[in-house]
């Protein structure tokens, strides 16, 4: 399913549902952001699941920390990017729905609402942009009908022009640095 309208926005906190693109340039916003998103979904109730690097998980963690405390900082599940989007050899956009009953043993919860946060990062690799676009289709239809908000960050300066566009067409909104 193909979002037909991307709406852009610069700040998380008023949306509840959809897929979002965050193409990223500046480490610093990027780190805010997330934080953001992590601590607006804690206010929430939902549990956070951000996939990420181990080097930019420890900044997110660190940030955190000074801001939350324990208990907050159980709705927070950190998976590896690599670990997540290589399980299978080679790469592939996992449903976050196959991690979720992992992710959320230790929690007696049910019905709990997760939102995900996910840095899309990829080795060099033959056909990755149409894997990625193809994957991207199938996490838009996955975040579509289960109504959850999902963000997709990737590093502005890695994605060509013609990859971009692809991305845009299966997000339904673009979050833009203020």
């Amino acid at each position: 399913m193909k979002s037909t309208r991307v709406n852009e926005v610069n700040e998380l906190q008023s949306l509840a549902k959809g897929h979002v693109l965050y193409f990223f340039r500046n480490q610093e916003l990027y780190l805010s952001h997330v934080e953001e998103y992590i601590i607006t979904g804690i206010k929430l109730n939902e549990y956070s699941v951000i996939i990420e690097n181990d080097r930019l998980t420890s900044m997110i963690k660190h940030r955190l920390s000074k801001k939350l405390d324990d208990h907050c900082l159980q709705k927070v599940v950190f998976i590896n990017n690599y670990d997540f989007y290589y399980a299978k050899g080679d790469f592939r956009v996992n449903s976050i729905f196959d991690y979720l009953p992992k992710v959320l043993d230790d929690y007696s919860e049910e019905n709990a609402v997760v939102r995900s946060w996910a840095h899309v990062e990829w080795r060099d690799e033959e056909e990755i942009s149409s894997k990625l676009l193809a994957s991207e289709e199938e996490a838009d239809a996955i975040v579509s009908d289960s109504r959850i908000l999902s963000v997709c960050a990737y590093d502005s300066e890695l994605a060509s022009d013609d990859f971009k566009a692809g991305l845009l067409a299966c997000h339904n909104y673009l979050l833009c640095d203020k």
